[in-house]
């Protein structure tokens, strides 16, 4: 039998420990970057041939068709915030695209095409303008620089998170005899609040209704389901009347 050396016989460490837990913080980051070089080499990034268009050089879709769909049908889900400031039009558009217009697999597909070449050339973009100003990251400033330039080309607007801004602008933190607002308001800022009150309550009208129409239109396609199902089950007793007879 062979002998145990001091080695075996002394206790693990804190590396070894740690490790037998599982993956640190730096090896899960390691393999998310690994994981989305993987995903851009395979979609047609290279890291040593050059290409002249690189958002055009599409060999594999990095957008799903599910993924596609969401964006296309996402709509704000609080009413009672704002939502795209004074502008009642953007969030009746988002609703009717969200609750009454539907997008098969097929027709979303088309979409992609098109999708996946804008949302290229705008992290690109991004990420160009971010190695320029030598940071690693890329900031909210970041895009909005690099898609400030097609927004007079775009239907609809990107902008912060209103609803987020102007909670943050109304909500008092601090202790009780110094409480302030948590995010500063300007004077622009506090008159706007008083017109958005007006597109809030329109927000919350239309939201309404169309939830209403959207509960009626589920109505009526139980009962026409139902229906057809009796008409089936009544063909079905006739013929087997019909067989007996």
């Amino acid at each position: 039998m062979p002998k145990r050396t001091e080695r075996d016989e002394s206790p693990p460490d804190a590396e070894d420990e740690t490790a037998s837990k599982g993956p640190t913080l730096r090896g899960r980051k390691v393999a998310k970057h690994r994981g989305y070089r993987h995903i851009a080499t395979r979609s047609g990034y290279s890291a040593t041939i050059p290409s002249a268009d690189a958002a055009r050089d599409v060999t594999a879709n990095i957008l799903s068709v599910n993924e596609v769909i969401r964006a296309c049908k996402w709509a704000p889900r609080l009413p009672k915030t704002t939502s795209y400031g004074s502008n009642i039009d953007e969030y009746a558009d988002r609703l009717q695209l969200a609750m009454e217009e539907s997008l098969p697999p097929g027709s979303a597909s088309e979409i992609r095409a098109s999708v996946e070449v804008f949302a290229r050339r705008a992290m690109n973009d991004a990420v160009q303008r971010a190695f320029d100003a030598g940071v690693s990251r890329v900031s909210t400033n970041l895009m909005m620089s690099a898609l400030r330039p097609v927004a007079p080309s775009l239907r609809y607007t990107f902008m912060a998170p209103m609803g987020l801004v102007r909670h943050a602008q109304t909500t008092l933190i601090g202790p009780e005899d110094a409480q302030s607002p948590a995010l500063a308001a300007s004077p622009t800022d506090e008159a706007t609040i008083k017109t958005e009150a007006s597109t809030i309550r329109a927000q919350v009208a239309l939201s309404n209704k169309k939830k209403g129409e959207a509960e009626e239109r589920k109505v009526k396609r139980k009962a026409r389901r139902e229906e057809l199902q009796k008409q089936r089950e009544a063909e079905a007793k006739a013929a087997g009347g019909a067989k007996t007879a």
